[in-house]
């Protein structure tokens, strides 16, 4: 297809913001050699944004980066510092887009933001509100998240580094009862932090 055949395509999809190289590929009826050409010299133009490998961006309808990485790991949900830092939790500001998967982890990013997937069991993934584009985890199951991936499961975050990150955050504006009713279904390494830490 040429440029203005494909910008045809982009504008009559508007309903996707974000295209993978398969839905691409079940939309057009040409050869994936043919069609990986043709996106790459799109790209290669600055006609088409390619985010991540096998991803490009419409155009005419582009996803905001909270949209963009809920699709390129699907479910997934925004939680951790970010999350934090947008309820207001965490008064640092947050450049890297922390998300919960139940698929494996996976890192990538743009020239200008970071996208950062932590793998939890199915049992904990929950505790998250969804606003019609995006999932953002409730704040205090962010919290228990940051605690049980970055101090417990990652082992990354030493008692002193987080006392800090917690000495950063309002935690007087958590929901201390829902606090406690969440961290009932996290293991006792979670819960210990919490109660020496946190409650």
């Amino acid at each position: 297809m040429k440029v203005d055949e494909w910008f045809d395509f982009f504008k009559k999809n508007t309903n996707k913001k974000l295209f993978s190289l398969s839905d691409i590929l079940l939309l057009i009826e040409e050869e994936r050699s043919t069609i990986t050409v043709q996106l790459s010299r799109l790209v290669r133009s600055g006609l088409v944004d390619h985010p991540v490998r096998g991803w490009y961006v419409n155009p005419f309808k582009p996803p905001t980066n909270e949209e963009m990485a809920m699709v390129i790991r699907n479910p997934s949900y925004l939680s951790l510092e970010y999350a934090l830092s947008k309820h207001g939790i965490l008064s640092q500001n947050v450049f890297t887009y922390t998300l919960v998967t139940t698929k494996l982890p996976y890192f990538f990013r743009t020239p200008d933001n970071i996208f950062e997937y932590h793998q939890v069991k199915r049992t904990l993934f929950w505790g998250y509100l969804w606003d019609g584009s995006v999932n953002t985890a409730e704040p205090e199951k962010a919290l228990l998240d940051l605690i049980y991936i970055r101090s417990v499961k990652g082992r990354g975050l030493k008692d002193n580094a987080l006392a800090s990150l917690l000495d950063d955050m309002y935690l007087e504006d958590l929901d201390r009862k829902k606090l406690s009713l969440y961290s009932e279904k996290f293991d006792s390494a979670t819960r210990t932090i919490l109660s020496k830490r946190v409650v």
